[in-house]
């Protein structure tokens, strides 16, 4: 299943259509110096969404935090390193 992460920098997104293990092994910090220059490298600059859809993420790689938008993973139970936030749904993120 593809997700897609959203890295905040600042007051700028960019986007990267990722699997969901990459999310996974990224929250409990056991993606490599290479992988996470990869993954900085081929995001692509974005503007935010109004509305996140359902399957993304926001993360922000300076205060190791984690926005979920129903991505179908739990990430609590896989001791995660950074501080996730499970955001509610509404119709409108369909």
């Amino acid at each position: 299943m593809e997700l897609n992460l959203y890295i905040k920098d600042g007051a700028d997104y960019r986007l990267l259509k990722v699997p969901s293990f990459i999310v996974r092994n990224l929250v409990c910090d056991r993606l490599s110096k290479s992988e996470l220059d990869r993954i900085n490298r081929f995001a692509e600059k974005t503007r935010k969404p109004e509305i996140f859809k359902a399957g993304s993420i926001v993360i922000d790689f300076k205060a190791k935090t984690a926005e979920c938008f129903q991505i179908g993973l739990r990430l609590g139970d896989i001791e995660p390193t950074w501080n996730i936030e499970e955001k509610e749904m509404t119709l409108f993120n369909y």
